[in-house]
């Protein structure tokens, strides 16, 4: 068989045309949505498949008709584009929606990603977390193992120390020995050249760094992996320290993603330790984390939220630098300069001229008034984040580290926090069901009471604020089944770690004791006695008191006038919707079926009947009902495929 394709432009428009008409018939046909280039490559290689079965099908025809080669090409090439299109779903998934980098960031990465993995595959070796040490359970939570992680990190540099520094605040999810040993990881990088440094800020601002600053220090304040600081005065005479994000770190973060992504799946797969602490589930929160720190604008948007909750808790001595909006964007952030040293520097602290016992209280003040009152906290108040003037005020510092309260959980964890206060299991099992969402409702209610009950009587001494109760309620809720909100989780990190900078500023601190001090009023009754609890429950209900008469009122006369039907549901709306899904998907390929099989024995008639007028018919009909029943099960499957795309996804 010989195929010539001879084609005038105008032609050849009409053929893209079509291909592309093919790519998106078959897609609406499926009931799935492609992208441009899925659809684009599914179209042209249907298309072709079409074509050459169409001059199979009429190699015997002395003249065939333009008409017909055309009906036919498109009927085989919607079938077969239809076919294409269900093993591109097949091999090409679906993925979570992220940040797409950019082109060339890609190539950049493919380029090095290699070689990147052969380098990582070698330090692990080299520290024995590449063999069968790693495949018992308990395996991370030893101090050995632990610090041979934290080398590992450290070897391999780059974005794999931050990895390491933000898998350290997440107690949540790994061993006390893991977390003990990734806070001290340290990350050696080198200066970028200040000749990068101006390009990125001529770039970003629109005009060199000399006519947007009256000086620019040529030497780096600090480097780090994701940016680079150094010290400024705005052309009004402020003093202000610039925040530049490395060039081309993207590169870097996306290449070793990649290279966390693939290392913890292998691991999950051979390793028991590493299915036991969840290993994938933890590089991709590691890899999000990350990803948010690229954007200085996310920074500086926590950075005003935190100035703003600071603000309104109106404590003597705490603050918040400014974020000079007017001169950030997404690779550089300007700050107001705090002339500061950490809370580390005991001669800092001492030589404020405030005594520690006060420092202690105002940043207990501070913190605690922040997170109740307006859902905004430090997320990481270590010693480095906070720093003391010459004057003793206490300033907090690194807007990545920023948490964001939303009104549900901040409801919930006022009654955590009172619950606490007053030793009452019963409002700490309220506010843990209300912030756990639909699912708490359906926890055993006497079960989870208990648990509480237990955990009272044995970490809090008398009725207290302790840390760690926060850290064992969140075990007791993954127990009970209740999810746990992110937010939640960075609080009861937060407020441990807040415990120990406390302890470093006033050993003598008492966190439990000093809560209840300044929030007496809120987290516990004023006299202590039942009637005063039951006052406050009450203005806590008064909205929903408030609405009972007139909601018993309407169900009265529902009842009275025959309304109100009581019925059992025995699916939920969606179990129902997914059961008449498959029903209805049974239903069509039993038909598909049926229609290809009725379509398949009258070709097989007009085969064995000859040439003829009737035979015609019967070669027409049965070709048509090839084509439909083909569709009609390419649809079906099309659909069970898609279905289990989107349940692997995470």
């Amino acid at each position: 068989m010989h195929l010539e394709i001879d084609l005038s432009p105008i032609e050849w428009l009409l053929a893209v045309l079509f291909i592309l008409g093919v790519g998106i018939v078959s897609g609406r046909i499926l009931g799935v949505s492609r992208g441009f280039l899925r659809a684009t490559v599914a179209g042209v290689l249907g298309t072709l498949v079409g074509l050459v079965t169409a001059g199979v099908v009429l190699r015997d025809a002395a003249a065939p008709d333009s008409t017909e080669l055309l009906a036919l090409t498109f009927a085989f090439g919607l079938i077969a584009t239809m076919v294409l299109s269900i093993a591109l779903e097949v091999v090409l998934r679906r993925r979570t929606h992220l940040r797409r980098p950019k082109l060339r960031t890609r190539l950049r990465t493919a380029a090095t990603i290699g070689g990147r993995l052969v380098e990582v595959t070698r330090i692990a070796r080299r520290h024995g977390l590449a063999g069968p040490r790693l495949a018992s359970r308990s395996a991370f939570a030893t101090p050995e193992t632990a610090a041979r992680v934290a080398r590992f990190l450290e070897d391999c540099g780059g974005m794999f120390v931050k990895f390491g520094q933000i898998a350290s605040t997440r107690a949540d999810l790994l061993p006390p020995a893991l977390v003990t040993a990734l806070k001290d990881l340290q990350s050696d990088v080198k200066p970028v050249p200040v000749a990068r440094i101006h390009a990125t800020l001529e770039r970003e601002l629109g005009r060199p760094a000399q006519k947007a600053f009256a000086s620019f220090s040529e030497e780096p304040l600090a480097a780090a992996s994701i940016g680079q600081t150094h010290v400024a005065r705005t052309l009004d005479g402020e003093d202000v320290v610039v925040k530049v994000r490395r060039p081309d770190v993207e590169i870097d973060v996306a290449r070793d993603a990649a290279v966390l992504r693939w290392a913890s799946r292998i691991a999950d797969r051979r390793s028991e330790a590493a299915r036991a602490l969840g290993l994938v589930r933890v590089s991709d929160e590691l890899v999000r984390s990350i990803g948010k720190e690229l954007d200085f604008t996310e920074e500086a948007a926590y950075g005003r939220a935190l100035r703003v909750a600071i603000l309104d808790a109106n404590v003597e001595g705490v603050a918040v630098p400014r974020v000079l909006t007017g001169m950030t964007s997404e690779a550089v952030l300007v700050l107001e300069r705090v002339w500061g040293r950490p809370v580390s520097d005991g001669a800092a602290v001492d030589g404020c001229g405030v005594t520690r016992s006060l420092l202690a209280d105002r940043l207990l003040r501070a913190f605690l008034s922040a997170m109740f009152d307006s859902g905004t906290f430090h997320a990481d108040p270590h010693p480095g984040n906070i720093l003391v003037d010459a004057g003793g005020t206490l300033w907090l510092i690194d807007f990545g580290a920023v948490g964001i309260i939303d009104a549900v959980t901040l409801r919930a964890l006022q009654l955590v926090g009172l619950g606490l206060g007053t030793g009452e299991p019963g409002l700490i099992a309220r506010g843990l069901r209300e912030m756990s969402g639909s699912a708490g409702p359906a926890v055993n209610v006497v079960a989870l009471e208990s648990e509480i009950s237990r955990l009272l009587s044995e970490q809090l001494v008398g009725a207290g604020f302790n840390p760690r109760t926060l850290q064992h309620l969140l075990s007791i809720m993954e127990r009970q089944g209740l999810p746990v909100p992110p937010a939640f989780t960075l609080i009861a990190r937060a407020v441990v770690t807040l415990e120990g900078t406390l302890r470093g500023i006033d050993p003598t601190i008492n966190l439990a004791t000093a809560a209840l001090e300044h929030f007496g009023a809120s987290l516990q009754p004023v006299s202590g006695d039942a009637s005063e609890l039951a006052r406050r429950e009450l203005l806590r209900a008064l909205p929903s008191l408030r609405a009972l008469p007139a909601l018993v009122e309407d169900i009265a006369l529902q009842l009275r006038s025959g309304l109100v039907r009581f019925e059992v549901e025995t699916l939920t709306p969606a179990r129902r919707a997914a059961l008449t899904g498959w029903i209805d998907q049974v239903i069509f390929a039993a038909v598909g079926s049926v229609g290809l099989l009725t379509s398949a024995l009258l070709l097989v008639s007009a085969g064995l009947a000859g040439v003829g007028e009737d035979t015609a018919t019967l070669t027409a009909t049965g070709s048509i009902g090839l084509v439909l029943s083909s569709v009609m099960l390419l649809r079906v499957v099309a659909q069970v495929v898609r279905r289990q795309s989107d349940a692997a996804e995470p």
